[in-house]
């Protein structure tokens, strides 16, 4: 019987290089878990259809968290075990924010994401879906400023807000407090992800494991960023990447090597080493 049963990784300056590739040492690494009996999980910001190649490359089968804790589904299935829906004025309010300031964005459903025009990150991930099988494809879709009605009927999950500057992030973190019914956190450099009040991995990882009936301290987690502080805090292992932000650092029982040296298979490797796995 493993030490832990369950290994949680973020996917973007974790799991994921620079090149947005999981490399060789990763993926060995992650496999030699799941066929000692630890279930790998992927905890993200991205919506999950995003990442389909990722869950295929690791052959997982369990589930996935996503948009930062706002939804939980089962891989096998496609069953959605949980979801946290953003209030769909106070969403209009965003994206009528984001026009006037042009501002790019994206809107994340369980099925489909919206984008707005122009916006260099859609046109990647549409670019993406026509170099893959349409099985590991997921659909974008358009809003104009003067028509939001495409979104009508779908429950939105995330919005995020992209930036030239940090400083930009931080002034509306501020905005964003004004509303009870927000939660917004930055995920990466110029990146501010803005979900439900109560979205958050660690809320999500909590929820999974009192449904799963697995201990919270029988979790290893993987992380780089804000987004991932709460998730490793309530872990039995927390295991920071070498390019982590400090504040993360903090709560870290070990710090790995980086996102672009393999750094949780060098965790993990460690781990091994120590007879902690």
């Amino acid at each position: 019987m493993p030490k832990y049963q369950w290994c949680v990784c973020d996917m973007d300056g974790t799991l994921l290089n620079s090149s947005d590739n999981i490399s060789d040492e990763n993926e060995a690494a992650l496999k030699k878990l799941q066929k000692n009996g630890i279930e790998v999980i992927i905890a993200t910001g991205r919506l999950d259809l995003m990442v389909k190649r990722y869950i295929e490359q690791l052959d997982l089968q369990g589930h996935i968290i996503s948009c930062n804790g706002g939804l939980i589904r089962n891989i096998h299935t496609g069953e959605i075990i949980y979801s946290n829906v953003m209030d769909k004025e106070v969403v209009k309010e965003l994206l009528t924010h984001s026009f006037k300031e042009k501002i790019d964005f994206l809107v994340y459903t369980p099925y489909v994401m919206f984008s707005n025009r122009n916006n260099p990150r859609a046109v990647r991930y549409e670019s993406i879906n026509n170099t893959v099988i349409a099985d590991i494809s997921f659909e974008v879709k358009y809003i104009d400023s003067d028509d939001m009605t495409v979104m009508e009927g779908m429950d939105i999950l995330k919005v995020l807000l992209i930036f030239p500057t940090q400083e930009q992030v931080e002034e509306h973190i501020t905005m964003c407090s004004k509303h009870k019914s927000l939660y917004a956190v930055s995920s990466a450099q110029g990146l501010l992800d803005i979900m439900a009040a109560g979205s958050s991995k660690g809320k999500a990882v909590k929820l999974l494991a009192d449904r799963c009936g697995v201990d919270l301290s029988d979790i290893i987690a993987f992380g780089d960023n804000h987004n991932d502080i709460e998730m490793l805090s309530c872990a039995g292992m927390a295991v920071a990447m070498g390019n982590s932000v400090d504040e993360l650092k903090a709560v870290a029982q070990f710090v790995t090597k980086s996102n672009d040296e393999s750094g949780i298979a060098y965790a993990i490797d460690h781990l091994y080493e120590e007879g902690q796995l």
